[in-house]
């Protein structure tokens, strides 16, 4: 059993000293889904007010582990501000950073076009733009585009928009952007056993048992309509957006679907630390009420050290949703 966790920072490159450990009291590392930005969160007892703010722009490497199993990066973060609290509490320092990979220039807005691409041309592109790799599903790198517009989107905005126009999902991560089909990590388990707390919601809500999506046909100078079955009960739901190709609305109703059974259930689990544990990981619960149990997609994860150190996941239902 693992019962001596441990963090480890470094500030700029250099390691923090033993002041910075023996006054901190929590830290926290939220892994977000997709283009969010993953943050960590860094709170000292300030009584003293003898630990040293950050100077701006300043690049922060968090690790966490235990003692005779190693040390695993859980992400590395510009410094973005600084709160100060007290009360009857006591004084507290609170430090919290962003993702360095999140950096401004992918945020920026941006208008253009892309003729006769494919998503690899595209996702390379702008990784190359802003100084990143790319990592692309070899399933969609050669999915061809005729025509794809930008307008006044950052380039997270944009390619989120992509992935969800041909199922797939965009994240930026130690330095790459990644376009992945969903579903192709192998599911964690992890069983009631396991947990110290837990929640769960399965929602029943109206549901769609059908996805349409317009396209342009030119050869019949009309729209005609593709259709993705749910496998749930309930009406059709029509997309607004009219596509430049079948493929192209096949892809944003199947992803619509995968949205529209997401929604179905929810919750969260508490356990001991799991450094291995990531954002849209499948995860399968046992143990729990049958509702409960089976396949569900990690939705965001806190890793949280204080004393001790625990993992907290947020839980949607998967593409398949839940009845």
């Amino acid at each position: 059993m693992n019962l001596h966790p441990f963090i480890e920072v470094e500030v700029n490159g250099n390691p923090v000293n033993d002041l910075f450990y023996s006054r901190l009291s929590k830290a926290t590392i939220h892994d977000a889904p997709g283009q969010e930005a993953d943050s960590v969160e860094l709170t000292f007892d300030d009584s003293n007010n003898d630990i040293a703010v950050p100077s701006k722009g300043a690049v922060i490497l968090v690790r966490f582990g235990f003692r005779g199993s190693g040390a695993q990066k859980m992400g590395v973060f510009t410094y973005e501000k600084t709160r100060i609290e007290g009360g009857e509490q006591g004084e507290f320092l609170i430090i919290s950073g962003r993702s360095a990979d999140m950096r401004s220039d992918i945020k920026e807005p941006l208008s253009e076009h892309f003729d006769e691409a494919t998503v690899g041309d595209i996702v390379k592109q702008l990784a190359s733009r802003h100084g990143m790799g790319a990592k692309i599903d070899p399933s969609l790198e050669n999915v061809s585009l005729p025509y794809v517009a930008r307008y006044e989107q950052s380039s997270a905005d944009f390619l989120t928009r992509l992935a969800d126009r041909t199922g797939a999902m965009f994240a930026v991560k130690d330095g790459k952007f990644l376009f992945l089909k969903r579903g192709i990590l192998a599911p964690i388990t992890i069983s009631k056993w396991e947990c110290e707390g837990w929640s769960f919601e399965v929602e029943p809500r109206p549901l769609h048992g059908k996805v349409e999506a317009g396209w342009y046909d030119r050869s019949k100078n009309s729209v005609a309509y593709e259709a993705v079955e749910t496998g749930l009960k309930g009406p059709s739901k029509r997309l607004r957006k009219v596509f430049a190709s079948a493929a192209e609305a096949q892809a944003a109703a199947g992803s619509e679907r995968d949205r529209l059974c997401r929604a179905t259930g929810s919750g969260s689990l508490t356990f001991a630390g799991r450094p291995d544990m990531m954002a849209d990981a499948p995860i399968r619960t046992t143990d729990f009420r049958a509702e409960a149990n089976g396949l569900w997609r990690c939705a965001g994860v806190d890793h949280t050290y204080q004393e001790t150190y625990m993992t907290t996941v947020e839980i949607e239902a998967p593409e398949e949703g839940k009845e």
